[in-house]
C-alpha cells in the first residue's frame, strides 16, 4: 500500500515544503551549489541505529564526506522518493521510501522512511531526524549510534 492511499492527506505546497522537495531533487542531481543554498552553514543529520553508517553527523564536511560517502559504498543506486509532506512551521516530516541494492548485488530493496526536516528561520535546512525499515541485509557491519564531531571519526560517547 503506497502512503499516500494510506493517510489520504492532501498536501499544500507551502514554501517550507518546497523548500524541502529542493532539497531532494539536488541531492538526486548530485548536490553542488543548489544543495548549499538550501542548507544551513552547520546541518545535523540524525540516522537512526540499525540504518548503515547510522548515527549522528554535524557539519556539511561530516554529513557528505562521512555519512554519504560511506554509506554510498554499501548501499548502490541509492534514491530517496518523497510521497508524503506535512509541513509543522518550523519542521516538515516527508514520509517515503529508498531504493537501493546493497553492494553484493541482488534484487532492488524497497524500504520505508520518515524524515523530520528542521527549518530555520531564515528558510534553510538545518537537519534532519532520520528513520528508515532497513533490512538487516542492507548493512555488511554491525552499526554503533556514532556521533562524529570535526574531521576526526573517533566515536564520541
Amino acid at each position: 500500500m503506497e502512503i499516500n492511499t494510506f493517510l489520504e492527506h492532501k498536501e499544500t505546497d507551502t514554501s517550507n515544503i518546497i523548500l524541502v522537495k529542493n532539497l531532494y531533487k539536488a541531492m538526486a542531481e548530485g548536490g553542488g551549489p543548489a544543495l548549499l543554498k538550501i542548507l544551513s552553514d552547520n546541518p545535523t543529520w540524525n540516522v537512526c541505529p540499525g540504518t548503515p553508517e547510522g548515527g549522528i553527523y554535524h557539519g556539511i564536511s561530516e554529513v557528505f564526506g562521512v555519512f554519504y560517502k560511506k554509506l554510498l559504498n554499501i548501499l548502490i543506486n541509492l534514491k530517496a522518493e518523497p510521497e508524503v509532506f506535512v509541513d509543522g512551521g518550523d519542521i516538515v516530516v516527508a514520509l517515503g521510501f529508498y531504493s537501493f541494492t546493497n553492494r553484493e548485488g541482488g534484487a532492488i530493496k524497497r524500504v520505508r522512511f520518515s524524515h523530520t526536516w528542521k527549518i530555520t528561520s531564515d528558510n534553510r535546512v538545518d537537519g534532519v531526524w532520520q528513520v528508515s525499515a532497513m533490512p538487516p541485509e542492507a548493512a555488511q557491519t554491525k552499526n554503533e549510534n556514532k556521533v562524529y564531531r570535526g574531521k576526526s571519526e573517533k566515536r564520541v560517547v
